[in-house]
């Protein structure tokens, strides 16, 4: 089949990369536009289109700002696909654009739809403390990840799975499971299923503020928060006025009989006080440093007696 590939972020790579090994034609590849990144604001291509151009793929790419622009429309409206695969792309589709192919434009999520539709499935998926995550592909619709159900998939999560090791789990699991749904369609043996609206639950989108540690909750919320968060926005707080990022850490067994909440002390390990008990930290950065490890940062930071965490 003709399949035009919508992707922008690392979370599609390995689906691009399983489709253009497959025996279906993939006649081109939609990504975001290049952006200015970094310090000195270069501009920088995604992620999908540095994987075509390293790997001298000739695929041809295209770059809208806008996918209901008419002349995109126009150009991909010529290329006859069959099918529209869209993993990670960050534009909202019209219905115009969900109508161009001739059998269905598809959508790979990271949950177990209807739950976690929205922005940040894996995150809340660690957050909560699930014990299961999964993939679903779905035939779109205007709905935001609202659309029938073709298949999905399960992965499952030990204590150790943050939300970067979670993603690339998923990320090759969908790979397997979008060639799948390819093959049922092209079969024609696909079965589609209506979403329980009932069961429907919502991922909101995540800010730069939502990852500051409250030192009162117990041990397991903010290790919860400290996995969920990876990569962004990361969680934070602050010591003697200056941002310091808590990049891994683990609940501790040791439970001090007295303590305040964000207290920094020091027993086998560097620990902070929770509110139930404390947690052994792992790797730490201080605003304009790099990343350590919790002993380089003891070695490398005078540490006054009865530090509190979380006051600026």
């Amino acid at each position: 089949m003709k399949i035009i590939f919508f992707g922008t972020g690392k979370f599609g790579l390995k689906t691009l990369e399983k489709l253009i090994a497959s025996d279906h034609d993939v006649v081109a590849i939609v990504t975001q536009p290049d952006k200015k990144k970094g310090r000195g604001w270069e501009t920088r291509p995604t992620l999908i289109k540095s994987f075509l151009e390293g790997s001298g793929s000739k695929i041809e790419i295209y770059q809208p700002e806008k996918a209901s622009d008419d002349s995109f429309i126009e150009k991909i409206n010529k290329l006859s696909a069959d099918v529209f695969v869209v993993v990670d792309y960050g534009q909202i589709l019209s219905k115009q654009v969900l109508d161009i192919p001739k059998k269905y434009a598809i959508n790979l999520h990271p949950s177990l739809l209807p739950k976690y539709r929205g922005a940040t499935p894996i995150n809340q998926t660690i957050l909560n403390g699930d014990n299961v995550a999964g993939v679903t592909v779905i035939n779109m619709t205007e709905r935001m990840d609202a659309g029938e159900i073709i298949l999905q998939d399960r992965v499952d999560i030990d204590e150790e799975m943050d939300a970067v090791k979670l993603s690339s789990e998923l990320s090759v699991k969908g790979a397997g499971i979008i060639l799948k749904v390819l093959d049922l369609i092209a079969a024609g043996n696909e079965v589609l299923t209506e979403q329980n609206e009932e069961e429907a639950l919502y991922a909101k989108r995540l800010n730069k503020d939502y990852g500051e540690i409250n030192w009162r909750e117990s041990s397991y919320d903010i290790c919860r928060k400290i996995k969920g968060l990876k990569p962004w926005p990361g969680t934070y707080t602050h010591i003697d006025g200056k941002r310091l990022k808590i990049i891994d850490a683990v609940i501790s067994d040791f439970v001090p009989d007295k303590s305040v909440p964000g207290l920094l002390f020091f027993g086998e390990d560097l620990l902070i006080c929770t509110g139930d008990g404390a947690i052994s930290i792992k790797e730490v950065q201080l605003e304009g440093k790099k990343v350590v490890s919790q002993g380089e940062f003891v070695r490398g930071y005078s540490i006054k007696k009865g530090t509190v965490l979380g006051k600026k």
